[in-house]
């Protein structure tokens, strides 16, 4: 979901598509290892809308399919975000903070690469950012992000994600950014072969991604990125994911 610290244009509506892909062989303090490659499918669809300048709220959706969990619901997910910062209106820099509830199937969470601690998560987030631009463009970006949350079963967790942005007219953009996460549960080891969810796993992991979008004039933005584990602990070792969004902007005013 969007945690940029930056919101689109007020009572403009962005409706997004995705499909995602990642596979890995290994999951640290596995007992047993894995034998095979473990794979997974995602589709998942949301839309957001900013109203007034300062407040934006997302829903989305999620399918999946893994090797050990066939197609079905994944999650549900509702998001609301407040601007309290803003340094293209002349603030020293950009805050927002945002309060996300989400819904993740029971069943999806017997499958390793469902990453939701419970049926219902709470996660409250903050993102702090900064914009450099000449003229009507922006051509660079960096923000930072750090969330805490509850399920309604198992340990809390904790999240930071740091991003940098470039711009070229609005037309070409690339992203390089870490995301890291940590479980707080007590346990270490991962039962492969009766796996009920991460929430009671004190499970750690560091992501490093890049991507590149490209603006499809009217017709919204595609983008792309290759995301890859260079660290995890009690969790899927060496991830390799591949992800294709689709962004469309509309208004009905």
């Amino acid at each position: 979901m969007q945690e940029k610290p930056w919101f689109g244009d007020c009572f403009e509506f962005h409706a997004r598509a995705n499909y995602e892909y990642n596979y890995f062989n290994k999951v640290d303090h596995a007992i047993p290892q894995l034998s095979t490659t473990f794979q997974t499918h995602v589709l998942g669809a949301g839309i957001d809308l900013t109203a007034p300048e300062t407040w934006n709220y997302e829903m989305e959706i999620e399918f999946a399919d893994t090797s050990s969990v066939s197609w079905g619901y994944r999650s549900f997910a509702l998001q609301v975000r407040k601007l309290w910062l803003d340094d293209v209106c002349c603030d020293p820099i950009s805050l927002s903070t945002g309060l996300v509830y989400r819904d993740a199937s029971s069943r999806m969470r017997k499958a390793l690469s469902t990453p939701y601690h419970g049926r219902g998560n709470f996660e409250f987030h903050t993102a702090i950012g900064k914009e450099w631009g000449v003229g009507p463009y922006w051509y660079f970006r960096v923000f930072g992000l750090a969330a805490v949350g509850q399920a309604t079963q198992g340990s809390p967790w904790l999240r930071g994600d740091l991003f940098f942005w470039g711009n070229f007219r609005n037309c070409h953009q690339w992203r390089l950014y870490a995301k890291s996460y940590f479980g707080l549960g007590s346990k270490r080891d991962v039962f492969i072969e009766d796996f009920d969810g991460w929430g009671k796993i004190g499970h750690h992991s560091v992501d490093l991604g890049a991507s590149y979008r490209f603006r499809l004039g009217l017709y919204g933005t595609l983008r792309f990125d290759y995301v890859r584990r260079i660290y995890a602990r009690s969790y899927p070792e060496k991830v390799n994911f591949f992800v294709f969004t689709f962004r469309f902007p509309f208004s009905v005013f």
